[in-house]
């Protein structure tokens, strides 16, 4: 069942990101989206921050800017540099909960860029949560496009190959099967109990011996 979840899960965002891709999913006023906006804090912004930086194309189809704390002045930064594509932009919201503070915060101030525009928010909107929490709710009571699932068992911290990062990668064309693909090839070489053919118990070591213990 959880095998079973974990699947359809994958398959319906490759679904969301090709129609996304197609414009087949697209703003009320514009033929395609052009930029991400991702709200998130701790690994749920680390995580599709440094994939993005690592893996994106050189050119992918969305731009991706990220809100991942409550500073007002760099939220203001990043709201400021979107405001002309503000109306072509589609905002991922991730929190478990959706009570913590920052992510909620974050929204709070986005939704009032978009009214301040006179934009429908909820049909630039997705939802990376719980099922069943504050924000899922929330996302389905106001008509969001869609919401992912972020399981009760994935930590913010190892959350990047769940929704949480699998969305956004997925939405900048970055083949989200090959990385899950290279993080099961890790996880099992990672496992291996001898030292010397162990490639985190060896980075652990050569950092260890670079820091002088």
């Amino acid at each position: 069942e959880l095998k079973q979840t974990i699947i359809q899960t994958l398959e319906n965002i490759e679904a969301f990101a090709q129609k996304v891709h197609t414009g087949e999913i697209h703003p009320p006023n514009a033929p395609k989206f052009t930029d991400i906006l991702s709200i998130g804090i701790g690994g749920s912004a680390l995580g599709p921050q440094f994939v993005a930086q690592a893996l994106a194309p050189d050119f992918p189809p969305l731009g991706i800017h990220f809100i991942d704390n409550t500073d007002p002045t760099g939220i203001d930064r990043i709201l400021n540099q979107l405001k002309d594509r503000l109306p072509t932009t589609l905002v991922l919201v991730i929190s478990k909960s959706g009570g913590t503070p920052e992510p909620r915060n974050g929204m709070i101030e986005v939704q009032k860029a978009f009214a301040a525009q006179n934009l429908d928010f909820p049909k630039h909107f997705v939802a990376i949560t719980g099922v069943g929490s504050n924000l899922d709710k929330i996302a389905n009571s106001e008509g969001w496009l869609t919401t992912f699932p972020m399981e009760d068992w994935v930590g913010g911290r190892t959350s990047e190959m769940s929704a949480v990062g699998l969305v956004p990668a997925a939405l900048q064309d970055i083949a989200i099967r090959d990385m899950l693909a290279g993080a099961k090839e890790m996880d099992n070489a990672t496992r291996v109990g001898e030292i010397k053919n162990n490639p985190a118990a060896l980075l652990a070591l050569s950092w260890y011996y670079a820091g002088n213990g």
